[in-house]
């Protein structure tokens, strides 16, 4: 609850200026950038690190989802965490854990102390995202000024996504691939210095309650989802047939099952069952996953075809994705646009269209390269 004694408490009684507002927005979003930009930097990285510490294609594919599990399945709780004991508070907390997970990717001499390394810095990751939307909600009590800030905000964490692949591409090229690690370091502590000047304190007058159970359950789903993926090809014998698919199956549907029944009985739960029985809310999460999921395996697979199989840079494999991020540039802020003047219909009808030319065209661009470099060899 809230004290009248604390200095930092006071904001949702005392609006702030509008030079500060965009202020703490500005703030928000270049820790939001950080955290989709450390999402796909590595990506370009990874040869380089395969390369560096000797191991194959599935160690390197949990490089880059170490991050990505505990940071999605950490993101509830860690807004929940805020509420209780403060935004900023779990804000730069999250701050020092994502830098100094950065410092010991940097330095891992292994796979294995950078993947651990990688969990803690997903982890810290979790706690900017929903905190510092939270803080800039907060922040701008007017629902227009709202409005235009959390478009920003989708800009930013789309252009950050796009941007890392050709950042990354930079680092590895001047430097080596622990320079994508260790850029993280100044950018942290820039940021920390900022919120302790600008942002103010605020918490929930009515915080939610933890959902401990429910949040261990959900991080073995996302474990276990994940693992099958990765392991399961690389598992003696058919993918779907291999010990490791099958067993990683029966702990997901029990994993699954456990998580149904225990969220049905909480009268905070993690995630509500009963909003699956919104079809607009199942397919908007529906169409999420699929287009992340996408998104992901596009920048992974076409980073091992550019640089594996054809020879290209590091550089002209991250400006290979420029187009994706001029897209998003562009095309981010009219689309919320579009949508508070027609709806959603036309947007998403027009994303899917996209989508699938984009998928297309790409094959066929894989097909065509592949070719000549078999006949160039």
């Amino acid at each position: 609850m809230d004290t009248p004694t604390d200095p930092h408490v006071k904001h949702q009684n005392e609006p702030l200026s509008l030079r500060r507002r965009w202020a703490v927005l500005a703030i928000c979003a270049s820790a939001l950038f950080l955290v989709g930009l450390d999402t796909t930097i590595v990506t370009v990285a990874l040869p380089h690190i395969s390369d560096g510490l000797s191991v194959g294609d599935a160690r390197m594919a949990w490089v880059v989802d170490a991050y990505t599990v505990p940071f999605a399945s950490l993101l509830i709780t860690a807004g929940a965490l805020a509420d209780r004991f403060g935004r900023r508070r779990v804000f730069r907390t999250g701050l020092v854990i994502f830098g100094l997970a950065s410092l010991a990717c940097a330095v891992a001499p292994s796979a294995e102390l950078l993947i651990t390394a990688r969990i803690v810095q997903g982890t810290g990751a979790s706690m900017l995202t929903p905190v510092a939307l939270a803080i800039v909600v907060n922040a701008m009590p007017d629902p227009r000024e709202r409005a235009r800030a959390i478009g920003v905000w989708g800009a930013m964490f789309g252009m950050s996504m796009a941007a890392g692949p050709v950042t990354g591409g930079l680092l590895v090229t001047a430097f080596d691939w622990r320079a994508v690690f260790w850029m993280n370091g100044p950018l942290v502590l820039t940021t920390l210095l900022l919120v302790s000047l600008v942002v103010p304190e605020s918490r929930s007058t009515r915080p939610r309650h933890l959902d401990i159970p429910g949040q261990v359950l959900l991080i073995l789903i996302l474990a276990t989802t994940v693992m099958i993926l990765i392991e399961g090809p690389s598992a003696t014998g058919t993918w779907w047939t291999s010990p490791t698919t099958l067993t990683g199956c029966v702990i997901l549907l029990l994993t699954a099952a456990g998580f149904h029944h225990v969220e049905k009985r909480r009268r905070e739960p993690l995630v509500d069952p009963e909003l699956f029985r919104i079809p607009a809310f199942t397919g908007a999460i529906i169409s999420a996953i699929v287009v992340f999921a996408g998104f992901s395996l596009t920048l992974l697979s076409t980073t091992l075809l550019l640089q594996n199989t054809l020879g290209w840079s590091p550089v002209a494999t991250g400006a290979a994705t420029l187009p994706m991020a001029a897209g998003v540039l562009v095309f981010a802020p009219l689309s919320g646009r579009v949508v508070g003047d027609s709806g959603p219909r036309v947007p998403l009808l027009a994303a899917g269209a996209c989508l699938v030319l984009g998928g297309v065209l790409l094959l066929v661009f894989t097909v065509a390269t592949q070719g000549r470099a078999s006949r160039s060899c």
